[in-house]
């Protein structure tokens, strides 16, 4: 089975951690704290699901881990910021929101 499939799995059966660290590098910050410092340049995502999300950045990391190298991360981290900012605009469900980033990751990054 693809990496990828699996993660969707994981996430459509809400196996994934709720709680878990927050996720802060390469120009992305996952936070539910509204006052943590950060720089100008960074994508910052503030929301309730902080640790649920940063368990996927982490996911992403060791699946693309091959393709991420020390200068495209500064690309590839604060897409997924990006991306969770524009879903939860919208405010829908933490699995829609997770399965549409796995989702969209895979169409720039590539099947893995």
């Amino acid at each position: 089975m693809k990496k990828l499939d699996n993660l969707r799995q994981i996430i459509k059966n809400r196996e994934f951690p709720k709680s878990f660290q927050e996720f802060g590098g390469a120009n992305l910050i996952i936070t539910d704290d509204i006052k943590r410092k950060h720089y100008e340049h960074d994508v910052v995502v503030y929301s309730k699901h902080a640790p649920e999300l940063s368990w996927l950045v982490f996911e992403l990391k060791e699946i693309y881990n091959s393709d991420i190298d020390y200068i495209n991360k500064y690309a590839f981290y604060p897409s997924i910021g990006e991306l969770m900012n524009n879903k939860l605009k919208n405010e829908v469900s933490i699995v829609e929101t997770m399965i549409y980033i796995v989702d969209e990751i895979e169409k720039v990054w590539g099947i893995k």
